[in-house]
């Protein structure tokens, strides 16, 4: 069952546009809205909000047709990133003011807010006002006063943008707990491929007011759409060539003097983009010796290693400059140091084509 639907959707405000955009979210779907900044996101949760709107095109909710309807009649929450928490209220007074406006009896409200308090684990800060909260806390605070009034579907606008790692991770955990506890649909907007993985059911990409990709969050950074949602989603190796075919029903793409093999028959002579995903390449000591055409053996040098947590970022140099992440383990000796000559290597398969195919 579709819960929001928008229908030819535009909206110009000054320079930039929402432009034509049709999608459709299901009920108790969690959907993530990325894209980098001025991307349109937060304009489009607002339009859904009913705090913009649209100069064109219909937006339906819950099968009703809310373009013209004022926010707090289309049945959704919105959260802002800065959660907009009452300063002089504490935070059952916070979580119980919906409630209040809705006019719904004193016992009733006590009991809602007491049921939200416990299961946002918030319990403790029932009479403590924002100023005396962590980032985190407030943000529990915000969405629990968002779900206190039932909304179908809540909206939240880059809520762990400023939170620290350790706040962030609590805060999806508890909104991975309000996705398969309650069948509130939820759009969440978000710059961070690391929250869409977390939380996203789907993830629709916004390039320049314009829907760029949808699909879930493998389909998104597995396998982008352009080389512009490559480069916003991460991918590391991004590069452009002209391709080649050898009539085994297998193509190449060179670029200068290397030739690199990926499946499928393109014409001869087209420019085309691939991407190689830097988690994808194997970077060996020596050269491997096989006689598989699918596979792709660059010399290189280790120009730069940069050391991560859990990961080692490679830049190499040779004949094209390439980007590899490892995997770190043990006391890292299988993770090359700066100056050392290597080899990349990566399969046709994991070549993207990005563009031009």
């Amino acid at each position: 069952m579709t819960m929001i639907e928008l229908e030819q959707v535009s909206l110009a405000l000054g320079e930039f546009s929402l432009c034509n955009v049709n999608l459709r979210i299901r009920k108790g779907e969690f959907l993530v809205l990325l894209g980098p900044s001025g991307a349109g996101k937060t304009v489009l949760l607002e339009v859904i909000a009913g705090l913009q709107a649209a100069d064109s095109g219909k937006v339906t909710i819950n099968q009703r047709d809310v373009s013209g309807v004022q926010p707090e009649y289309r049945g959704t929450a919105l959260v802002y990133q800065d959660y907009s928490l009452f300063p002089h209220m504490t935070a059952a007074e916070n979580i119980a003011y919906g409630l209040k406006i809705q006019g719904r009896p004193s016992q009733e409200i006590t009991k809602r807010v007491d049921v939200l308090l416990t299961d946002f684990g918030i319990s403790s800060l029932k009479n403590r006002y924002p100023g005396s909260m962590s980032g985190g806390e407030q943000q529990r605070v915000a969405i629990a006063r968002a779900l206190a009034t039932d909304p179908s579907v809540l909206l939240l606008d880059e809520p762990f943008a400023s939170l620290d790692p350790r706040s962030r991770d609590e805060c999806i955990r508890v909104m991975q707990d309000l996705k398969e506890t309650r069948s509130v649909t939820i759009v969440q907007v978000s710059h961070s491929g690391d929250d869409a993985y977390a939380l996203a059911d789907r993830i629709v990409v916004l390039i320049n007011g314009r829907i760029a990709q949808t699909g879930n969050p493998d389909e998104v950074f597995c396998q982008p759409a352009s080389p512009e949602i490559a480069q916003f989603t991460g991918m590391e190796n991004i590069i452009p060539g002209i391709v080649t075919s050898d009539g085994s029903g297998r193509s190449r793409i060179n670029i200068g003097s290397v030739a690199i093999p990926f499946p499928g028959t393109y014409q001869d002579g087209a420019g085309i983009t691939i991407g190689i995903p830097a988690r994808n390449m194997q970077i060996l000591p020596e050269q491997p010796v096989s006689d598989d055409q699918g596979m792709t053996c660059i010399p290189c040098h280790v120009r730069r290693v940069t050391w991560g947590k859990d990961t080692a970022t490679l830049k190499l140099e040779g004949q094209i400059p390439l980007t590899a992440v490892m995997r770190r383990t043990g006391y890292d000796r299988h993770i090359p140091r700066q100056g050392m000559h290597v080899y990349a290597v990566f399969k046709d398969t994991d070549v993207r084509i990005l563009s031009g195919a």
